[in-house]
């Protein structure tokens, strides 16, 4: 069985104390929920702008907020547009997916890739392992980094996951370092690798209630210097290589971007927590702020979408959840019957 090599400075449980408390603090914090609704609705278009655009894509933070709130094509970049609102639906997923809590398998990978690259890949390579020698190589086409060999993507995930779903002696900030280093460098498919890297490490934290109300967002790190996130990666110019180097050069950045993204989000969360204080707090349920985020992102939200969102949910439970949060003054309901739709309130 694999067995990581990296050691737990001092310095790294210092900082991973520091992202207890933060983690705490927003836990814990009580926020309306409408503005929990606007928060996790940023940090989902935040992260598709970050993630994509480490890859390349054109598009700004308002331009991508825009593509995700309409159907229409609204650029002359159709392939980018494309690209974003696939990452917001593989964020969907995740969100649905986390509320399982079971163990990551084979099946989410492919998933998850799925849905990142359609439209995107031919269809023979979407959500479907590479067959072929992975090279890559740098602007000057100097070769950087050979990946596994293509017949052993089976064997090197199942590896991987064994590890992840057996690590429960790990911190789930180390375990998803190390979850986030080890797949780029197996480097599955064709072309996707890095957002799909980036959704199953949210995953993960997801699924170990690490994701800090599903509002944290790691990506921006990254991308305000990608020279700095490709070279923490480059432990090696081969998979052996990185299968055996020392963890700790990545760990250090890879804590330092989680430092900084908790540490924004908690400052955004004090903020919030202090508008009002009701004399009876609520928190909104997670099951809620789904189908919220979803209204507010599409300016409604029926029955039929509101059940591929909370899936093996009863239609009879979600019509009362959904008539509560009209009741609650979130939605106004308009239409009738099988028509009805629920409107997100302004």
């Amino acid at each position: 069985m694999y067995k990581p090599n990296y050691t737990i400075t001092d310095e790294l449980l210092g900082k991973i104390a520091k992202i207890e408390s933060y983690r705490t603090q927003v836990d814990t914090s009580y926020i309306l929920p409408e503005r929990e609704v606007e928060l996790r609705y940023r940090a989902t278009v935040e992260s598709a702008h970050s993630s994509t655009s480490i890859e390349g894509n054109p598009l700004n933070l308002k331009q991508v907020e825009k593509v995700l709130s309409s159907g229409q094509q609204l650029t002359r970049h159709q392939y980018a547009e494309i690209e974003v609102r696939n990452y917001k639906k593989a964020l969907d997923f995740i969100d649905r997916r986390k509320q399982t809590k079971t163990p990551i398998v084979l099946g989410d990978i492919l998933s998850i890739h799925k849905i990142i690259m359609n439209d995107l890949l031919p269809v023979g390579k979407v959500g479907v392992l590479r067959k072929n020698a992975i090279y890559i190589t740098n602007q000057n086409d100097e070769l950087e980094y050979t990946g596994p060999d293509a017949k052993s993507m089976v064997r090197e995930l199942d590896q991987l996951l064994n590890w992840l779903n057996q690590a429960d002696d790990v911190h789930p900030v180390v375990a998803a370092a190390i979850l986030h280093f080890w797949f780029v460098s197996i480097h599955p498919f064709s072309d996707g690798n890095g957002r799909t890297t980036r959704v199953l490490t949210a995953l993960f934290l997801g699924l170990n209630d690490y994701d800090f109300r599903g509002s944290l967002v790691l990506d921006s790190y990254y991308s305000v210097d990608k020279l700095e996130y490709y070279r923490s990666l480059s432990l090696s110019d081969n998979y052996a290589g990185r299968k055996s180097a020392n963890l700790n050069p990545w760990l250090d950045y890879f804590v330092d971007g989680f430092l900084s993204a908790a540490k924004i989000l908690s400052l955004e969360v004090s903020l919030l927590s202090n508008i009002t204080i009701p004399s009876e707090k609520k928190r909104i349920a997670t099951d809620d702020a789904d189908l919220l985020s979803y209204a507010k992102q599409f300016g409604s939200i029926s029955l039929a979408e509101a059940g591929d969102i909370l899936v093996g949910v009863s239609e009879r439970t979600i019509q009362r959840k959904l008539k509560k949060l009209v009741d609650d003054g979130y939605l106004e309901m308009s239409g009738s019957a099988r028509d009805t739709k629920y409107l997100w309130k302004q």
